[in-house]
């Protein structure tokens, strides 16, 4: 049944990639993107009647609340730093963002992070912790970035909103393919995935049965 998904990062490649997925005739979404340059929406996708856009930044209360209001339900964020940004603006949009979604009946919120954040189902393994001292090395504040966004995210009340922080290995643009959720070291976990992918699974796990609701998998092809 087609839902109406508020979008956050659209402009990015992955959001991108969801939205042309989300809006395809198998899904026919609804959806409100919520991006910082409307210039850089796809045609495609700015033009489609399923689509609106409230132009806006991550400090702006007001327009946060505009979006909250849209009458979407389901919250999906693609959103992370850019360049070697200062400060931790996403999280700190994050924390203006959760309780307006709240407020506004939103039942499901499916959130992009990195390995850069732990769960305590992860499990020891060299691979990862090598790719998170290459992050702290050349990321800026990407590092700081996610580990607030994923300390925030998991503090969230899962009755009141049914959130899923699905982290991410390297990215890339190949085609879609079968996705697998796990956590690091358990032996199925992956280096690799591609945007398409992405997209496909979170629109797999918007429901509120899903089995990752609470919890922070890592994806991979």
């Amino acid at each position: 049944m087609p839902s109406h998904i508020l979008v956050l990062g659209a402009t990015g490649q992955t959001g991108i990639d969801f939205c042309n997925l989300a809006l395809s005739p198998a899904h026919n979404h609804k959806l409100t993107l919520y991006v910082r340059d409307s210039t850089k929406v796809p045609e495609a996708v700015a033009s489609n009647s399923n689509v609106t856009v409230i132009k806006g930044t991550l400090e702006d209360e007001a327009m946060l609340k505009t979006a909250a209001s849209s009458g979407a339900t389901i919250f999906v964020s693609f959103a992370g730093p850019t360049g070697r940004l200062s400060g931790t603006p996403v999280t700190n949009g994050m924390k203006l963002l959760f309780p307006l979604l709240i407020q506004n009946n939103f039942h499901r919120a499916l959130i992009l992070e990195t390995y850069s954040f732990p769960s305590p189902s992860d499990k020891p393994a060299w691979k990862w912790s090598a790719s998170i001292v290459l992050i702290k090395l050349v990321g800026g504040s990407a590092y700081s970035e996610f580990r607030g966004l994923g300390e925030f995210v998991t503090s969230q009340d899962v009755e009141k909103i049914k959130w899923t922080l699905f982290r991410v290995p390297f990215l890339g643009n190949g085609e879609e393919k079968p996705v697998t959720a796990t956590f690091p070291g358990s032996g199925q976990d992956g280096m690799f995935l591609s945007r398409k992918s992405i997209g496909a699974w979170v629109l797999k796990e918007m429901g509120d049965d899903s089995e990752w609701v609470g919890k922070a998998p890592v994806l991979c092809n």
